[in-house]
């Protein structure tokens, strides 16, 4: 019998700006998918502040930091892994970053978007490395958004050996252009799995964009999950919030 991964994907709102009431949204995504008996757990980009938000600037934390440590002790608690994506205070420099919780609540991998959009170097300091771990018996790795859409950076990481990438993300596009902005990013998942071993777990938020230089779009959920052979696994719902769960092999 093969042994298996069941994954959650918090589609969670998104709420531009206010940390307070995003955590309390991860927050609630988490206890959901720990109901559903999950082993990851994983969450949007920017989850703090929302992509491009300039609250990013006061309200990005330190990694490790308050809210990893919070979230440390509840993967411990839960026995879940938790997977985020969080604006990262380093010094005067502020990264889009992500972080793989494991079970014991230790922080596993750490990774800062290196294909950060030109639009958000402004605000963001790019990555400079990229890292795989061991986790249930598989390597696994972390991306963020457009550096699952870059052929170096997944073929980096299939050759470091990872076989399952869980990419946080925060797709967004003005209003009614929702479907094909999914289909054109389903078509890049598909072209970075296809031909290999190789799984791409890629939730997205959900709300307006009411800050930054992409206000008035929206962040439309369709959260993802494309396996080899280029197959689309899992799609979410366009424009609302939701708990996806998924089965990933667990051995190579």
């Amino acid at each position: 019998m093969t042994a298996v991964l069941k994954i959650a994907l918090g589609q969670i709102p998104v709420t531009m700006g206010d940390k307070r009431a995003n955590v309390s949204a991860l927050l609630r995504a988490i206890e959901e998918a720990s109901a559903e008996k999950a082993d990851v757990v994983v969450l949007p980009e920017c989850s703090l502040t929302g992509w491009l938000s300039p609250a990013a600037r006061r309200l990005a934390e330190l990694i490790p930091g308050p809210l990893t440590k919070r979230l440390g002790l509840l993967a411990r608690r839960k026995k879940m892994a938790i997977v985020i994506g969080l604006e990262e205070k380093n010094g005067a420099r502020i990264h889009n970053s992500a972080v793989f919780i494991d079970r014991r609540g230790e922080i596993l991998l750490h990774h800062r978007k290196v294909n950060e959009l030109e639009i958000g170097l402004k605000l963001y300091a790019r990555g400079e490395s990229l890292r795989v771990a061991d986790f249930a018996g598989i390597k696994v790795a972390l991306s963020i958004c457009a550096d699952s859409w870059t052929p170096e950076v997944t073929d980096a990481l299939y050759v470091l050996g990872a076989r399952i990438i869980f990419s946080p993300c925060a797709w967004a596009i003005q209003p009614g252009g929702e479907k094909s902005n999914l289909a054109w990013i389903g078509s890049n998942y598909a072209a970075r799995t296809r031909g290999r071993n190789l799984h791409i777990v890629a939730p997205n938020g959900v709300g307006p964009v009411t800050q930054g230089p992409w206000k008035g779009r929206v962040l439309q959920g369709g959260s993802l999950v494309f396996g080899p052979g280029g197959k689309k696994l899992l799609q979410g719902p366009l424009s609302r919030s939701a708990l996806l769960t998924c089965l990933l092999p667990s051995r190579p």
